[in-house]
């Protein structure tokens, strides 16, 4: 038995472009978080940019600046500050492959974004309820929703080994560990850094926690949620999907696509070739058309 059962469908997609499209959203991702940056860096010292993204504790009693929920996350320290963007980019990159290979292109964004709105509502009601201390405080960096996608790749691989701090060999479950246990004895203790919204970490983990317990697919429920208002108008008539026996040519594939993702699951994404990660991901590209049709 494959690793997935599978229906064929004949694909009529049109050839590949060199594009965003092409590449894995998790690198689209950290482009734009680090093109955000560059941006803001020659915009001038006023760093307008990342203020106007960022999110104050005082916007919760302002709804037209309740998109700043989002933004915020692809904000973060203003240069000559680079450890916050660095670390936060890195983490997302080395664990967020392997992640998205598991869920999709379009699975792993919806979660990254919604994981991002979640974090930061939780901020925004933890300031409310404790009442305001001093002036407004601001939120900026995407950690709590790197730090939820990290803790997706360690459900998934907990025996997989990594390099804590580049050093020394660990279990992936080790660095969860480290990661819950840190954010909540230093927010717990106030020994952490006041900069650093622990409570956003642990929000992010929670909903990781959650999403990996009860198995939620939030991509499939918004094209549910497509589904109903779509229903609501006037329905054309679906294209009709041609059913067909799967050729040689289609079993030779998913068994090199079988072969790749186990090898991803012992090995990690490094362990890929240029040829092996582009055949994966043209694999990954059908089975979202297939489903799409579908």
């Amino acid at each position: 038995m494959a690793l997935f059962d599978r229906e064929y469908y004949r694909d009529e997609a049109p050839p590949p472009r060199l594009g965003a499209s092409d590449r894995m959203m998790v690198t689209n991702l950290v482009i734009l978080n680090v093109a955000i940056y560059v941006v803001d860096i020659f915009l001038g010292r006023q760093h307008w940019l990342l203020e106007s993204l960022s999110l104050s504790s005082a916007d919760f009693a302002s709804p037209w600046l309740w998109w700043k929920f989002l933004t915020y996350g692809f904000a973060h320290m203003p240069y000559p500050i680079l450890d916050h963007i660095f670390w936060n980019m890195l983490g997302l990159w080395m664990f967020g492959r392997d992640v998205e290979l598991l869920y999709g292109r379009r699975e792993l964004l919806t979660f990254y974004l919604v994981t991002l709105v979640f974090g930061s509502l939780v901020w925004a009601l933890r300031y409310q309820v404790s009442g305001p201390q001093g002036p407004p405080q601001v939120l900026l960096g995407a950690s709590g929703a790197v730090t939820a996608v990290v803790l997706l790749f360690v459900f998934h691989y907990p025996k997989r080994t990594i390099l804590l701090m580049f050093v020394l060999p660990v279990p992936a479950w080790v660095m969860g560990v480290l990661i819950i246990g840190g954010d909540l004895m230093q927010m717990l203790s106030g020994s952490g850094q006041r900069a650093v919204a622990f409570d956003v970490h642990l929000a992010g983990a929670a909903f990781a926690i959650a999403y990996y317990r009860f198995g939620w697919n939030l991509s499939g429920w918004l094209r549910g949620l497509k589904g109903i208002g779509a229903s609501i108008g006037p329905r054309n008539p679906r294209p009709r999907l041609k059913v067909h026996e799967p050729d040689a040519e289609d079993i030779e594939e998913d068994e090199e696509a079988d072969r790749l993702l186990i090898k991803v699951r012992d090995q990690g994404m490094s362990s890929l070739t240029a040829k092996e990660r582009r055949v994966l991901e043209a694999y990954s590209r059908r089975m979202r058309q297939k489903h799409q049709s579908n």
